[in-house]
């Protein structure tokens, strides 16, 4: 059981910011799936809920354990990581160009959600056990890394879960930068970096994805076809004004005009029944969330917690900005899920356990 020093250094705010961000993740998610002819509750709804019981006991029981027992765990829930991600690649399922489902049985989940924790875990273990010789990473100190990097980069490639590789990179070389870096080193991978998009522009996309990001480079081009998505989201998201239209309101939202909106397109559906002022709510709660991982990560003791709370932030940061950013015709559209907001088990669970990590660096800052 907790102690009263762990009870004391439980961050509440988090937690409240957290479970405030659940709240309105299931109760937009009712809307984006109500049914204005038969009215009640949908499937996807009580799948939501279920997820979240689920992802608030695994949450629970973290936070028994000290946080710094996952440094002996990550490399073995990266090695897990990797089989599933090797059996999504083999056998997994397609979705709307993206094989990256794997189905169990009545349940299926995304691998790659797991995947992403499970990396955070292991460039934390890696990064505090092995801090750079001169300040910053040299070539050869940098191998090991890129190569737990390249792996489960790879395998989601395979599967062409762009929005997953992008976290991966993202996630990376956020790490990486704050751990220190040579500029030589930096310039030569934003160089690789250009000429492999154009390589996987060309190669590796599919048709589905490079549309995405025809759509938006000249949405107004093929307003019926590939800049559909993106011109409806836009209409979504203006059209809720400075209030909104109201809770179930949303007619955009309830004639189907607005694409995938249970998932990529959570976010206008909140925005055209809250507009602006519900919008900043939103925000104001992700910016709370940002600052508070960054918070925990400037006040561990000692530098696994560091790390792992910065990748923990990144993780939310990341989806947040791709997501937003998508939706809103700032970035390309990736598939990504808005934190907390979107209908998906895996993720939702993955991003209550983040949360929870961050709660356990907190309460066992003092133990040290």
């Amino acid at each position: 059981m907790f102690n009263q020093r762990l009870k004391m250094h439980f961050h509440w705010p988090l937690f409240w910011v957290a479970l405030a961000l659940c709240g309105i993740g299931l109760l937009n998610l009712h809307s984006a799936t109500y049914n204005i002819s038969t009215g009640g509750v949908s499937g996807m709804l009580i799948s939501q809920l279920m997820w979240f019981g689920i992802g608030f006991v695994v949450s629970f029981i973290i936070l028994f354990i000290d946080y710094r027992v996952f440094l002996t765990l990550a490399y073995p829930t990266y090695f897990l990581s990797i089989v599933l991600l090797v059996l999504v690649a083999l056998f997994g399922k397609e979705v709307a160009g993206n094989k990256n489902w794997l189905v169990v049985g009545p349940v299926s989940f995304q691998p790659s959600e797991f995947a992403k924790m499970a990396f955070i875990l292991t460039m934390a273990k890696y990064l505090s056990e092995h801090p750079p010789s001169f300040r910053s990473y040299g070539w050869l100190e940098l191998i090991v890394p890129l190569i737990l990097f390249v792996i489960p980069l790879g395998l989601i490639l395979i599967g062409k879960d762009i929005g997953s590789s992008l976290f991966l990179i993202a996630t990376f070389a956020s790490l990486i930068m704050f751990a220190g870096v040579k500029k030589q080193i930096v310039l030569v991978c934003l160089v690789i970096g250009i000429i492999g998009s154009v390589g996987a522009y060309q190669k590796m996309m599919s048709g589905h994805q490079k549309a995405r990001i025809l759509a938006f480079l000249h949405p107004d081009e093929d307003p019926k076809g590939r800049g559909y998505h993106l011109l409806q989201s836009k209409i979504a998201v203006g059209s809720g004004q400075l209030v909104g239209k109201g809770y179930l309101k949303g007619m955009h939202n309830k004639l189907l005009y607005l694409p995938e909106k249970h998932t990529d397109f959570i976010f206008p559906v909140w925005a055209e029944e809250w507009g602006f002022l519900g919008s900043l709510v939103i925000l104001g709660f992700y910016m709370a969330l940002l600052i508070i991982g960054l918070l925990q990560a400037a006040q561990a003791k000692e530098s696994f917690g560091l790390f792992l709370a910065l990748g923990v932030t990144s993780l939310f940061f990341w989806q947040i900005v791709i997501n937003l950013g998508g939706v809103l015709g700032l970035l390309p559209l990736t598939g990504v899920t808005l934190p907390f907001l979107s209908y998906g088990g895996s993720s939702l669970v993955m991003m209550m356990v983040g949360t929870s990590f961050l709660l356990n660096i907190s309460m066992r800052r003092f133990m040290f």
